[in-house]
């Protein structure tokens, strides 16, 4: 390996020709890359919650919603004509989508289908034929609502001051993120254009899927420049050079190409959570370059030829870097082991944009170093402070190690009594943030209309016509009187109240007949009378000739925790109340996505947590040939993994699809504090300095470039706090503070440790390469004469 890249510095043209081939060929791949919103997707193929959710959808069309809420002025009433005439309009506009394909039905107040008749005929048709002409029809339309239950406080509040039309996405469609993003932009153009009086409002899981897409491809083309010029910041006050700033990123941007390249040519699409990769590519990346620099430019100072230098720094820094770059793509690797198919593509692709980074700034930075004329040693005050400042630190954790120590287990104990706090949370409405339009829509719709989120109960009776049988509609009955009894459950709908509506009607509008007919024939009946009378009974309600049904109801966006509660009490009442008719039930819906992917979160959340410390340490024992080192880089890790959870905790912040990763990866990027630490401090042990001498030193020199990395990270994943998403937002903030406690845990906890258990295996067993390059002895002895570290 060793010989490889120093064949690759002594023929930097060939080096740099071969790393720009490999650029343009994934750059030729970038174009190709796409985004996926659907939550269900987020689901392994086959799983069995999915897999009743697709049925589901395949029998009674889709489960996929647009909500379009009109809303009088304050104090006012859509009970006018204009208003009315405004709302027949655009349900004509909104027809053109099922025309198209793009939406299987449009259901309005101005053409739900109502039924109207006699003993002996209905009919069922829209209240008006048309819109509204004069204040005769308008009164007409509002007497027709106020009296029609399954419209009342449904479609039409009844005090008049909003409406609602449901868009169903078509089941072909409701996949294709292009196909929905143009219904949402028209329904978001007709907002615009009809605004005035009255306001609109869009939701629905559909509406949240598009928002999803949309605001990822925001934050992909905002966050990318920010996170990078962000970066650029840092490296340019912390080495005050051209190079400083240029080399570092150079591998950042190669990387970032080669790793978005092959994310589109292994066909992958960028999901919420790899739509982060970038911006993580952009900080991560940026570590290995500044180690070599920061490494060139100490070498440097002693003089010496270029190439030769580019060829040192490789020999001294490929230890190093490959432990830190190996121990952070095991951190990602371990997500894998995740349940969630997004966390593991984000896994793969960002360990492998890990590796890329390394490669590159083994190879790219050395073959321009062999180009670059050798800087020029300088001498800032910045240095010599940061100098003072070590003498200080070390001396005190030198002095004081157990009390070092006594404090780190203090601050542990702390953070592990935050982790009983923290909760778990899969609801994707969740993840947006509280300005954003559509949890704005999602909020008034469910104050006014009681639910946003769509959840089935689906009935199998066995057999044709099953569902004519008075005892299955009675269940029906009492299973949407159970769900409208809770407060967190809006409107319910099944084929028991058309029934009882068309039987009503046919009863002369008598009170005591809006039931469920006593016989099966009564049943059969009634739903012939409805069907003459121009009524159709919709594939939502009855699937595959009568034999099984489906309850439909709106739910409020209540979160995981009210989510499981009311599936568990529902699956209870069913389990009670289903008549013997019925051979089987389900429920589905989004809300039962949700809680598949939360129960899963906490599984994968363990597992790759675990898979990570422990291969971390692993690759830490074989690189370093010791059990000891490997036990010994996990310490500041344990501490930092403990604060990222019981911060969450005391600060309210949900486990969910973002922030299940923090803990791996900062395992993963986190360890690469100690390894750089810990290979130079074995480094200046090996050549016979004492613990205190050795310490100073590698906190001068490696501690220098620990110092830079943990800014350039710290304040690149801050810009997370720039996302349209609320989830990135927190997890932005979250990894953040895990790379500030990661660089305590590695320049003050592991040192005090070192310190108080004095290793044996701090020697080096790798031939004599502890040495140290002529001159550095002289250069180190002025620095002390400074007023360097004794």
């Amino acid at each position: 390996m060793r010989r490889l890249l120093g064949w690759l510095v002594d023929h930097p043209f060939w080096t740099l020709s071969g790393i720009l081939f490999i650029t343009v060929v994934f750059a030729l791949f970038l174009p190709r890359l796409e985004f996926q919103a659907d939550y269900s997707k987020m689901l392994p193929t086959g799983d069995p919650i999915v897999a009743q959710y697709e049925r589901t959808r395949d029998l009674f069309g889709s489960q996929s919603l647009f909500m379009f809420a009109i809303v009088a002025e304050e104090g006012g009433t859509l009970f006018d004509l204009p208003s009315l005439t405004k709302l027949y309009r655009i349900t004509d506009e909104l027809q053109a989508f099922v025309d198209e394909g793009l939406v299987e039905e449009v259901i309005s107040p101005a053409t739900v289908d109502i039924v109207q008749g006699s003993a002996t005929a209905i009919t069922v048709r829209p209240i008006l034929p048309g819109p509204p002409r004069d204040e005769e029809d308008v009164a007409h339309f509002r007497e027709a609502i106020l009296s029609e239950r399954m419209v009342r406080d449904t479609l039409f509040l009844a005090d008049g001051s909003a409406a609602v039309l449901v868009l169903k996405a078509h089941p072909e469609f409701e996949d294709d993120e292009e196909a929905m993003g143009r219904v949402l932009a028209r329904l978001e153009a007709i907002a615009a254009q009809e605004s005035g009086p009255e306001r609109f409002y869009i939701s629905g899981d559909a509406a949240f899927l598009v928002y999803v897409n949309r605001y990822m491809r925001r934050d992909l083309a905002f966050l990318l420049p920010v996170v990078a010029a962000v970066v650029v910041g840092v490296l340019f006050l912390s080495f005050r050079t051209l190079r400083g700033v240029l080399l570092p990123m150079a591998v950042v941007l190669v990387a970032l190409v080669w790793t978005m390249g092959f994310v589109a040519a292994v066909g992958a699409k960028l999901t919420m959570i790899s739509t982060f990769l970038p911006v993580l590519l952009v900080a991560v990346g940026s570590a290995y370059g500044i180690h070599v620099v920061n490494d060139h430019a100490e070498l440097a100072r002693h003089g010496g030829d270029r190439k030769d230098l580019a060829r040192r720094i490789v020999d001294e820094m490929l230890l190093p870097i490959a432990g830190a770059a190996l121990t952070t793509a095991a951190g990602f690797l371990t997500l894998l082991s995740a349940f969630l198919v997004p966390t593991r593509e984000f896994g793969a692709f960002a360990a492998f944009g890990t590796l890329t980074a390394f490669v590159l700034a083994m190879t790219l930075i050395p073959a321009l170093l062999a180009l670059l004329p050798v800087p020029q040693p300088r001498e800032r005050r910045s240095h010599l402070a940061f100098e003072r400042a070590v003498r200080r630190a070390t001396g005190f954790v030198a002095a004081r190690p157990v009390l070092t120590v006594a404090i780190a287990v203090a601050v542990l104990a702390v953070f592990l009594s935050g982790v009983p706090l923290l909760r778990v949370e899969s609801d994707v409405t969740k993840y947006f943030r509280s300005d954003s339009p559509v949890v704005q829509g999602m909020t008034f719709v469910e104050e006014r209309f009681g639910g946003s989120q769509e959840l089935s109960v689906v009935v199998d009776t066995g057999r044709m016509d099953g569902l004519k049988d008075p005892e299955v509609l009675r269940f029906f009955e009492r299973l949407q009187g159970f769900l409208e009894s809770r407060p967190e459950v809006g409107s319910t709908s099944s084929l028991a109240d058309l029934v009882k509506e068309t039987y009503f009607t046919l009863r002369g509008d008598d009170p005591a007949y809006y039931t469920i007919p006593a016989t099966s024939r009564a049943v059969a009946q009634v739903l012939l009378l409805y069907e003459s009378g121009g009524g159709e009974v919709t594939r939502g309600m009855a699937a595959q000739r009568f034999s099984q049904g489906r309850i439909t109801a709106r739910v409020k966006s209540i979160g995981l925790a009210g989510y499981a509660t009311l599936t568990r009490d529902l699956e209870e009442f069913i389990v009670t109340e289903r008549p013997t008719q019925i051979v089987s039930t389900y429920v589905t819906g989004s809300p039962v996505l949700y809680i598949e992917l939360s129960r899963k979160l906490i599984q994968s959340q363990i597992v790759s947590l675990g898979a990570s410390l422990g291969g971390v340490g692993l690759i830490v024992t074989v690189l370093m040939a010791s059990l000891g080192a490997g036990i010994l880089v996990l310490i500041p890790l344990v501490v930092t993994v403990a604060g990222n959870f019981g911060v969450m905790g005391y600060a309210g912040a949900y486990l969910d699809m973002a922030t299940v990763m923090i803990a791996s990866l900062t395992v993963g990027i986190g360890v690469d504090y100690a390894v750089h630490f810990l290979s130079r401090y074995r480094r200046e042990r090996g050549v016979g300095h004492g613990h205190r001498e050795a310490l100073a030193e590698t906190v001068r020199t490696s501690g220098r470039g620990i110092l830079i990395n943990a800014a350039t990270l710290t304040c690149g994943f801050l810009v997370m706090l720039l996302s349209s998403f609320g989830a990135l937002q927190t997890f932005g903030w979250l990894i953040a503070l895990t790379m500030i406690t990661s660089l305590i845990g590695a320049m003050f906890v592991l040192p005090a440790v070192l310190a108080w258990i004095r290793p044996a295996w701090l020697r080096p067993r790798f031939g004599n390469r502890s040495a140290l390059p002529a001159g550095e002895e002289e250069s180190r002895a002025a620095v002390q004469n400074k007023g360097g570290a004794p």
